[in-house]
């Protein structure tokens, strides 16, 4: 069993530990907001009081945090991990949603430490991470890759190593821009069924039944016809923005297109100008029919 550091217990974070601990890894927590963690260590965590003491001694340190901020600060801030003794030939793994620039920045950083790298974002929401079921993306050399496979097994239903170092970060911002513009189109489809006078139960059926029916649009056309949302909220529409952002950033740099992604974050961008932008992200469908009454009223 590995020691490892967990760097992040936020919900995402919180349910991986959960499942390293039930696995039998000794794993000590450090979140930047303490209170979050104290919770996991009546479940058998140790908790630090900064990254730096967490990443002491451990064989893995995994980070999983909002940003690249939030990263930055976690890896190499004043006490962040690797600012401290580290174990030579130790894991970092970076399984946060950040940008590519910070990714080859920290790989960089690692290396100099002794470290060996990978970035390996996870795919999947809360419930699916409380189910050890994330799919992961990973970006390394393959014999490191295969080496953290048996750990990657408690918290995964698969791990896809996408190629060298950085390949799994520029996979994972290509996921989400794509399925972060279904939910647009979810959303906008189902406001314009509304429109058109149809049944958003019966609408929402027959998107789930035909080939529109991905596992984003079968989610969130349910939640807008029932007008019941995740609780706690799982993807906030600045959560989608933050993701849609740093992915076309990446699409753009490499020479590619990415003219959905632009539409897709001003569509987005409707909700945060409402004060809706800490709110699941199933909720645009309701940004939506404010901003056509606006427009009504603004003809009258």
């Amino acid at each position: 069993m590995a020691k490892i550091a967990f760097l992040g217990a936020g919900m995402m974070g919180s349910a991986m530990i959960r499942n390293y601990l039930k696995g039998g890894h000794d794993v000590t927590v450090y979140n930047r907001t303490s209170e979050k963690a104290r919770p996991l260590a009546a479940q058998g965590a140790t908790l630090a009081n900064t990254a730096m003491e967490a990443a002491g001694g451990a064989d893995i340190i995994i980070s999983s945090v909002t940003n690249d901020e939030a990263s930055r600060e976690c890896w190499n801030g004043r006490q962040g991990a690797l600012r401290g003794a580290l174990t030579k030939g130790a894991y970092a793994v970076e399984a946060s949603t950040v940008s590519m620039p910070w990714v080859g920045e920290l790989s960089e950083l690692a290396k100099a430490k002794g470290l060996r790298f990978l970035d390996a974002p996870v795919a999947g929401r809360p419930d699916v991470a409380e189910a050890g079921k994330l799919k992961i993306f990973v970006g390394g050399a393959r014999e490191d890759v295969d080496a953290m496979r048996p750990v990657f097994a408690a918290i995964s239903s698969g791990v896809t190593r996408m190629g060298p170092v950085g390949s799994g970060i520029a996979f994972k911002l290509i996921y989400n821009v794509m399925g972060t513009i279904q939910v647009a189109a979810a959303a906008e489809g189902m406001f314009a069924c509304e429109a058109a006078g149809i049944d958003l139960r019966v609408a929402a059926e027959a998107f789930a039944a035909g080939a529109t029916g991905s596992p984003h649009v079968v989610r969130h056309c349910k939640y807008m016809a029932e007008n019941k949302h995740e609780d706690p909220i799982q993807f906030s529409a600045r959560g989608r923005i933050k993701d849609v952002d740093y992915g076309i950033r990446l699409i753009e740099q490499c020479g590619a297109q990415s003219a959905l992604g632009h539409a897709t974050i001003a569509v987005f961008e409707q909700m945060v100008e409402l004060g809706m932008g800490e709110r699941n992200d199933s909720e645009l469908i309701d940004a939506l029919r404010i901003v056509a009454r606006k427009r009504v009223a603004a003809r009258s």
